[in-house]
């Protein structure tokens, strides 16, 4: 036994000296989700198993185009984001171009880098302003909080096209799949139901123009008519974030726009045909208004435009109002 004791801390001195085997390559194609508390996974059972981010992985892992391949997660949204948020050093744009870089330029795969990328955000924007110290709060009509509104209507669209240029140039290859909002009140009854729809409208005009003047080929996922007066069955009981039910459909409708197909509805979920989606400003594409008796042609298309910017600001009161609320309980 003398005798093995120098040749055993011969080997464990060699062993010292070799180098340190290298990290494990990444291996597998990814998908980098972005945003705030809905891309999180917040009102989910789960989030991690449960949010619309997690089920649309697991699906996408499960399918023909990544079940030998496999898909790896990075889920780098966070509750409260806002869309300036994306944009900070060191934030979610920052490390999603850098997990993009470093497999971009890993030598060991051809088959590890990042080809989907899913983006929510704005809700965070709109709620902003109802700040303790917001003009919004004490008069949602008065001209300062139309300011406000307007101009966060602006920067999210900004920010929005920036973070989507930015996205586009470190993965030019990736599918980029940008989500409109729901009305957590929608189907709740009552004006605030009715006049949250115009807040959240125009929030989701602001996103449509941002993916369409971006011009880097992003998809939109259209969430609002789906939800629209199913608010009761598919948010949460913080009466803010989707329930299972919810993130589910959000998920299936990532899945659709992704795969290129029409979104697998529960019955009763597909859009009423009462209403139709306009085309002109500020309500955008996403936008819904009733569609005109034969007898009454447009007219009642100007007096709802007319009406959109104010309805958006009270619907922010009636919204800020509820998430408080919630955040009471």
């Amino acid at each position: 036994m003398a005798k093995l004791l120098p040749l055993l801390a011969a080997f464990l001195s060699l062993a010292l000296l070799l180098p340190a085997p290298p990290a494990r390559a990444k291996e597998a194609p990814a998908y980098i989700a972005l945003g705030d508390s809905l891309a999180f996974g917040v009102g989910a059972s789960d989030p991690a198993t449960k949010g619309y981010v997690g089920l649309t992985q697991d699906a996408l892992a499960r399918g023909d185009r990544y079940n030998q391949r496999g898909l790896e997660l990075l889920n780098l949204a966070f509750p409260g984001a806002t869309s300036a948020d994306l944009l900070l050093p060191g934030g979610q744009v920052d490390r999603a171009a850098d997990e993009i870089s470093e497999r971009l330029e890993d030598d060991s795969s051809a088959d590890d880098n990042v080809e989907i990328i899913t983006l929510n955000v704005g809700g965070n924007d709109f709620l902003s302003l109802g700040a303790e110290d917001s003009p919004c709060l004490d008069d949602p009509l008065s001209a300062e909080c139309e300011e406000l509104y307007l101009g966060m209507l602006g920067d999210l669209e900004d920010n929005l096209i920036h973070t989507l240029k930015r996205l586009d140039q470190a993965a030019p290859a990736a599918d980029i799949i940008v989500m409109d909002l729901y009305s957590p009140l929608s189907g709740r009854g009552g004006p605030a139901d009715i006049i949250a729809s115009f807040a959240i409208e125009g929030l989701n005009a602001a996103t449509e123009r941002a993916v369409v003047e971006a011009d880097v080929g992003a998809k939109m996922v259209r969430v609002y008519p789906v939800f629209r007066g199913h608010a009761p069955d598919l948010v949460s009981d913080d009466f803010v974030h989707p329930n299972d039910e919810g993130h589910a459909l959000m998920a299936e409708l990532v899945l659709a726009t992704i795969e290129g197909r029409e979104p697998e509805l529960p019955e009763g979920y597909e859009a009423p045909v009462a209403v139709e989606e306009a085309i002109e400003a500020p309500l955008g594409r996403g936008g819904l208004l009733p569609v005109p008796r034969e007898d009454e042609g447009d007219s009642n298309v100007p007096l709802l435009l007319a009406i959109a910017i104010p309805a958006g600001l009270l619907g922010l009161a009636a919204i800020a109002g509820v998430f408080v609320t919630s955040r009471g309980r």
